[in-house]
């Protein structure tokens, strides 16, 4: 059995403050992880769900609609949105999803990283330790399962691609033994517009992760686009809370401590991992 971790990003490393009132105040990386024997059924499940929210895409080519894409971001918005309607079709869409990685088996992971106000971020050093802890936590779920997987990350710039898994590829082959040796190779790339897991990924991230981490640690940030708005995503935490935490991966590390799933690194009021998905 092999299992495949779909990996996309939400956020960026732009300056957050009140003068750059547009800059995400938060970075968050997000992977879904899907046994082989269960990619087709889960890409095919997400597929329908497309027409059944899109009924224009219900006579189209089969490569029309794999290629058609229900952006996290846009639901983002409608979340937000002042029109009940909206703010139904983003949650109903959201909620198939998850259904549909209930269904299928998968496991989430992820990064979130919260900006400290005014303070730029390095996108390489946050990117690549966000792919380190996915690598890390599927490691862990391989080793425990006894299978062996693979990362798909979606593709950014040849410059970026190269340096956020470069480390990987190193501690693969270091001296001291390979620290992922149920990994299959280093972390290859995609594109969302031909891998739909990828389509599925992005809505974790930025239609889920990204406005729980708002709201839950940048509520304050009134002056941020990103937040204006956000009351309406507390509903989300109350619906989808628990769910998203009974789909995270988590173990227990040499040390002792429980880890895994998704890590949130706090720079702006230092809060705990645990309340992004509940109070």
């Amino acid at each position: 059995m092999v299992h495949m971790c779909f990996i996309d990003e939400s956020g960026d490393a732009a300056v957050c403050s009140p003068e750059h009132p547009d800059a995400p105040p938060v970075f968050v990386l997000a992977g879904v992880t899907v046994p082989a024997d269960k990619a087709k059924s889960l890409t095919w499940g997400f597929l329908q769900l497309k027409k059944a929210f899109e009924p224009s895409l219900a006579r189209v080519q089969f490569s029309d609609l794999v290629r058609h894409e229900i952006k996290g971001a846009t639901l983002r918005k409608d979340l937000r949105a002042s029109g009940r309607k909206r703010r139904r079709r983003a949650v109903g869409i959201l909620d198939k999803t998850l259904s549909l990685l209930e269904a299928n088996d998968c496991l989430l992971a992820g990064k979130v990283i919260v900006k400290e106000t005014g303070r730029p971020v390095n996108d390489t050093s946050v990117y690549a330790k966000a792919v380190q802890h996915l690598a890390t936590t599927l490691e862990a779920s391989l080793a425990a399962s006894g299978t062996e997987g693979i990362l798909v990350l979606d593709s950014r710039t040849k410059v970026k691609n190269e340096g956020n898994v470069h480390s990987i590829t190193t501690q693969r082959f270091r001296t001291g033994g390979d620290a992922f040796p149920h990994l299959l190779e280093a972390p290859v790339f995609g594109h969302s517009d031909t891998h739909v897991p990828l389509q599925i990924a992005d809505l974790v991230a930025s239609a889920l992760i990204f406005p729980l981490a708002c709201h839950v640690y940048c509520a304050e940030h009134t002056w941020c686009r990103h937040v204006d708005g956000a009351e309406h995503f507390g509903a989300l935490r109350e619906r989808f809370g628990s769910r998203l935490q009974n789909l995270e991966y988590r173990y227990i590390d040499r040390t002792g401590r429980r880890v895994g799933g998704f890590h949130v690194e706090d720079h702006h009021d230092h809060q705990p991992t645990h309340l992004l998905f509940r109070p």
